[in-house]
């Protein structure tokens, strides 16, 4: 490939042996459009595979396997709605003016579906490359062209009218070709990494399991067995600190001299082994009086910081380690520091035990409340925990802090491989 920016009516990055302009061309002359099926309630659940929105935007394309939902549809209206290889979907309706008219393609050759009212079938009545048209469909220019089409207020719609009109600029079949088996190529080996990140947590959860029942344990330096595990109390080996209750309205991404840590960033974007130079944490705002807070109160290295408020099960309790600081940081609104006591915990342990599922049980256990969860502080103190010797601790630790190293390293991977992705659906297109 070579950069050709002389070329008109051509994208900055062709293949080599591909010379010809490409051509502009309203979507209409492309391909037909019609709406999806409106089913009752008392269909959904089994029968055909039925394409919904969520399908659309959550797969980089679309299988018989990978469609999430069914739906009882008689021949006479799946006849009509069918969904086959290469037909293109979009989305028909949506909050926001960005996301409306989002298309994915289907390509399974072996089975058909059928697909929803909240989405447009495009079916090809002139021959193109349905993976060169699903990437060109995601760059910018088709882009625009469609969401300044969608009209609506609160939710904004685009039509089949709308979708005829929108310009798109396609390339020769075999150049087309040619993009699409690179594309395929990259897509290729982001599922490799995928696939990869899954059997890496797989494996991780199932270590842990075994290593917190103690299926599995390991030896000393020397080969010899670590003592027995013994079973304490959460208040022999922690302690806790006092946190603040500022809200979000006193936090400010712009700068300042304390950061504090929201419950809702540990819920949703930190990493468990927290690392304050890999995480985006928010300062006080200057104007917010802190001379009050004690020394103790301010996060330290090994501290555990615990959401003590959720809405599911799933996620009261949880918390990270403060592995590494730097700056001044406290904890705000909705969570606990337990500080360990001294010599009771080793660097790394604590954030993995609180993840184990031995102990997720016994929060989930103690938790208290409706629509919210909530913990509290003396609950958790009256916990037991079954502790191994310190060194046995370090063991785990490390070992399982190497793990999770492998598994960020290959995310890394896959985010670098879908930048490298974006970067030449902006290039290959025009």
């Amino acid at each position: 490939m070579t950069a050709s920016p002389s070329i008109p009516k051509a994208p900055r990055l062709r293949f080599n042996s591909f010379r010809d302009d490409w051509i502009e061309t309203p979507m209409g002359k492309l391909m037909s459009f019609k709406n999806g099926y409106n089913a009752g309630k008392e269909q959904y659940g089994s029968g055909i595979k039925f394409i919904n929105v969520l399908d659309i935007i959550e797969n980089d394309f679309i299988v018989h396997d990978l469609i999430i939902g069914s739906v009882q549809i008689p021949d006479r209206d799946f006849k009509k709605n069918e969904v086959k290889y290469g037909d293109i979907l979009f989305q028909r309706s949506s909050e926001t003016r960005e996301e409306v008219g989002q298309a994915n393609v289907y390509l399974d050759r072996g089975k058909s579906a059928t697909f929803g009212g909240f989405v447009i079938r495009g079916r090809p009545i002139r021959e193109f490359d349905p993976v060169f048209f699903n990437g060109m469909l995601k760059t910018a220019k088709p882009r625009k062209d469609m969401t300044s089409r969608s009209g609506g207020s609160t939710r904004y719609n685009i039509g089949q009218e709308s979708l005829e009109e929108v310009t798109v600029s396609i390339p020769s079949l075999p150049e087309q070709r040619k993009i699409a088996d690179f594309l395929t190529a990259v897509d290729g080996r982001i599922g490799q990494l995928s696939q990869k990140k899954a059997l890496l947590e797989d494996y991780k959860k199932g270590v842990m399991q075994q290593l917190f029942t103690q299926a599995l344990r390991f030896k000393d330096d020397h080969g010899n067995d670590f003592p027995e595990w013994e079973e304490k109390k959460y208040s022999e080996i922690y302690t806790f600190q006092n946190t603040n209750s500022y809200s979000r309205d006193l936090l400010t991404y712009e700068g300042g001299e304390v950061r504090n840590i929201h419950y809702g960033d540990i819920h949703t974007k930190f990493r468990s082994n927290f690392h304050l130079s890999k995480e985006v944490v928010p300062f006080i705002k200057p104007e917010v009086e802190l001379k009050r807070i004690s020394k103790d109160c301010y996060c330290r290295v090994g501290d555990l910081v615990i959401a003590d408020a959720s809405e599911d099960y799933a996620d009261v309790g949880k918390c990270i380690e403060i592995i590494e600081l730097g700056e001044k940081t406290l904890a705000g609104l909705h969570t606990f520091i337990a500080r360990p006591r001294k010599g009771a915990v080793s660097p790394g342990f604590g954030g993995y035990l609180m993840q184990s599922r031995e102990v997720r049980l016994k929060i989930m256990t103690i938790a208290q409340g409706t629509k919210v969860l909530g913990l509290s502080k003396n609950m958790l103190c009256n916990i037991k925990l079954p502790i191994p010797h310190t060194a046995e601790q370090t063991k785990i630790a490390n070992f399982l802090t190497a793990l999770d190293r492998k598994i960020e390293s290959v995310s890394q991977q896959i985010t670098h491989t879908q930048a490298f992705k974006k970067g030449l659906l902006q290039q290959m297109f025009v």
